[in-house]
């Protein structure tokens, strides 16, 4: 079980993760790039150095080997290359899977193999020469190794180096420090592994225990240390906290110093007593006549720092706290767990209109009226808290192109358009697989190998786009591709084949290219281990629908396929029109509603082939619901006849009554209703009576449908 700073690494780790990856895609366009190349190698230092602080030491050794990988690449002795990235793209599946399991310490031979075998693929792209740097638990089991005959099995002799030099780390953390779970012990034994060393704590600004505050940190450190690393390494040591902490490096002369300790004991001790912090003059003694007569070497300078961080105490200025906290991390079942709880808020703020109403009592009224734009508020920056951009699904996406053009010997560049907009979070898991089902589809089925594109006169690399944008109420998410597109009489022959029409339907182009999303329907020649298994449009369909979305498809030949996905921008709480048809109440999403007229202020007329008014010199096709939901046509003399936008049309609904606008809370249906495709949801009023609420478009497609039907009987008959 792991415990909460723990369970912090891990999900900051997959962020790292996830910047990995997005870079590995631009690397992949530019390896010559050093700045992303630097981006990688940062990202990957930190999951090391924090999963060393955490207790995930498996997962710390790994990613160590990658680092070097890419330390090799920003020095230029590795060039970047499609299989260095192919294994790098693998390597981040396993440290994926590291941090699922969330185990410190790999148990399971299996499992340790396993890992050897990854770091034996990385270690190939390793330059002649190129080891690790040892930690000191490394070098510590090595020597015993050597001690006891087993020098055989240690690791090759580093290259050698001009000799150690010496340094002066001072490492003042923020008092703040602890509150994400940092052990600033870690770091300094991670500092301290990098060669030898004498450390000396300064815990001067502990308070009394009047004052001493728990999780606050009011020790610092300064460390002399001699190394053979660049100096980049003690500062990589600090690269996560670095906006945390003081931390300055400073050279010392060459030689022996700590172990010289008639001459650096007192100089410590010093610095104990009096409680000041040791500078770079004070080893001055150390300097040797031979070293004095030699040109001085050029000190580095100390570690640029923020301002904020040139305060002479461990504790951080108030100003720098309040400058970072800009966003914070909360649990998904938190904002669950906020946004149920606002939607019976909702609820009962229906009941307290409706007793308001009832007692007529002005007070009663006034306090209403406010609550309910409290509770909208309330309610407003609660989804807002619970949308998350599409941006952040678009990785795997990309991942899955490149793994698809890599199996299939196929050319395919993924492109992508308004990406940045906001979803509800919910929405975003049920779109995951759909989407996924899609874009292999157009890979596989779609995208023709690049030698029949060129002999076609096409580009011989194909295109994906994902392409998202608002609309009204609903997002629209379009997936097309400049493939072969679909042929309509080849998916008829096929469902003809599969027994799903029959042989003497007449259907129309649209509703063959529907067919797709029958159970079980494929045109895939093979079964191959992409697609072909007759399984994917059906569940896109599904999974689409169960978040009261629509999916269509459009396709030419030779041309290409859209699939166009409109989605709702939240599930549980929409404002709503009631209404009542046939002595029951119906919901109407109030944002589709364009306009609310009397039959009698339009010139309405029925024919055989559907019923339409005229509304601003437009005709408009209108529905009696009264036919659709009881079979009886709604008396037009009392009626209302609500004005629709769905998508770029609009359409006209006919309904016995409105009874008003509410903030209506979405319930789903149940397994046992799934079925009803009219319907997407119901609410409970604050009466405690039961409203469906009506999806729009699949009613107009619905009616559609049956005006079709009724069409093609008519020609039939005749």
């Amino acid at each position: 079980m792991l415990d909460r700073f723990q369970q912090k690494f891990v999900e900051e780790a997959q962020d790292n993760v996830a910047a990995i990856e997005e870079a590995l895609f631009e690397l992949e366009k530019s390896p010559d790039d050093k700045e992303i190349v630097e981006r990688l190698f940062r990202s990957m230092h930190t999951i090391k150095g924090s999963g060393a602080m955490f207790g995930f030491n498996d997962l710390s050794h790994f990613t160590h080997n990658l680092e070097t990988l890419y330390d090799c690449v920003r020095n230029d002795t590795v060039k970047v290359n499609s299989d260095i990235i192919s294994l790098t793209f693998e390597s981040l599946d396993y440290i994926r899977q590291l941090l699922d399991v969330g185990e410190g310490t790999l148990t399971n031979p299996d499992d340790i193999q396993r890992q050897n075998d990854y770091i034996e693929k990385i270690k190939r792209f390793f330059p002649e020469g190129q080891t690790l740097t040892l930690s000191s638990a490394e070098k510590a089991a090595l020597a015993a190794k050597q001690a006891a005959g087993g020098a055989q099995a240690a690791a090759a002799p580093e290259p050698e180096v001009e000799g150690p030099k010496n340094y002066l780390v001072t490492f003042a953390p923020f008092e703040s420090l602890l509150n994400n779970g940092t052990n600033p012990l870690f770091m300094l034994d991670d500092l301290t592994a990098l060669g030898n060393y004498k450390t000396v704590a300064f815990a001067g600004a502990v308070p009394s225990l009047a004052s001493f505050e728990p999780l606050n940190l009011y020790t610092k450190w300064q460390t002399i240390l001699s190394t053979d690393q660049d100096i980049n390494e003690i500062k990589d040591v600090f690269i996560f906290v670095e906006d945390e902490c003081r931390m300055d490096i400073a050279e010392l002369p060459s030689g022996d110093i700590i172990g010289n300790s008639a001459k650096l004991d007192p100089i410590i001790a010093k610095a104990i007593e009096t409680q000041t912090e040791l500078k770079a003059d004070d080893f001055a003694v150390f300097k040797t006549a031979q070293a004095a007569a030699a040109p001085k070497a050029e000190e580095p300078k100390p570690q640029a720092a923020p301002a904020a961080k040139q305060a002479s105490s461990g504790a951080a200025p108030a100003k720098q706290t309040e400058s970072k906290i800009s966003s914070i991390r909360v649990s998904s079942e938190k904002i669950d767990d906020l946004v149920n709880a606002v939607s019976e808020l909702v609820t009962m703020q229906a009941q307290l209109n409706l007793l308001a109403a009832k007692q007529e009592n002005q007070n009663l009224l006034a306090i209403a009226e406010q609550m309910e734009k409290i509770t909208r508020q309330l309610r407003d920056n609660s989804f807002s808290i619970s949308l998350i951009p599409l941006q952040g699904e678009l990785m795997q996406f990309q991942r899955l192109v490149r793994d698809l053009c890599n199996k299939l010997g196929k050319q395919i560049e993924f492109v992508t358009e308004g990406c940045d907009i906001e979803l509800d979070k919910n929405i975003i898991d049920h779109l995951k697989d759909p989407l996924l089902h899609i874009i292999r589809n157009s890979g596989d089925h779609g995208i023709e190998m690049p030698d029949v594109r060129k002999a076609m006169g096409k580009n011989p690399t194909g295109t994906i786009l994902l392409k998202a944008f608002y609309s009204g109420s609903s997002v629209i998410i379009k997936v097309s591709d400049d493939g072969k597109g679909m042929d309509p009489d080849k998916i008829l022959k096929k469902a003809i084949e599969k027994g799903l029409v029959d042989s003497n339907a007449h259907l129309s182009k649209k509703e063959i290219l529907n067919l797709i999303f029958a159970s079980g329907f494929s045109t895939a020649e093979k079964v191959s281990d992409v697609s072909g298994r007759g399984v994917g449009m059906d569940v896109v369909k599904s999974k689409i629908m169960e978040i009261r979305g629509e999916v269509s498809v459009d396709s030419e030949v030779n041309m290409g396929t859209t699939l166009t996905l409109e989605l709702p921008l939240t599930l549980s709480i929409i404002d709503g029109l009631l209404t009542r048809i046939k002595g029951e109440q119906y919901v109407f999403p109030f944002t589709n509603i364009e306009r609310i007229l009397q039959p009698s202020e339009v010139q309405m007329s029925e024919s055989g082939m559907g019923d339409f008014f005229v509304y601003n010199g437009q005709q408009i096709l209108y529905i009696d619901l009264g036919k659709i939901f009881n079979d009886e046509p709604i008396d037009l003399s009392k009626a209302k006849l609500l004005i629709v936008s769905q998508g770029d049309k609009r359409v006209g609904m006919v309904v016995d009554a409105v009874l008003g606008e509410y903030q209506i809370v979405v319930k789903p249906l149940g397994r046992f209703l799934r079925s009803v495709d009219l319907i997407s949801g119901a609410s409970v009023m604050g009466d405690g009576s039961l409203s469906l609420v009506i999806d729009p478009g699949r009613l107009v497609n619905y009616y559609n449908q049956l005006r079709f039907r009724k069409k093609n009987g008519a020609a039939q008959n005749a």
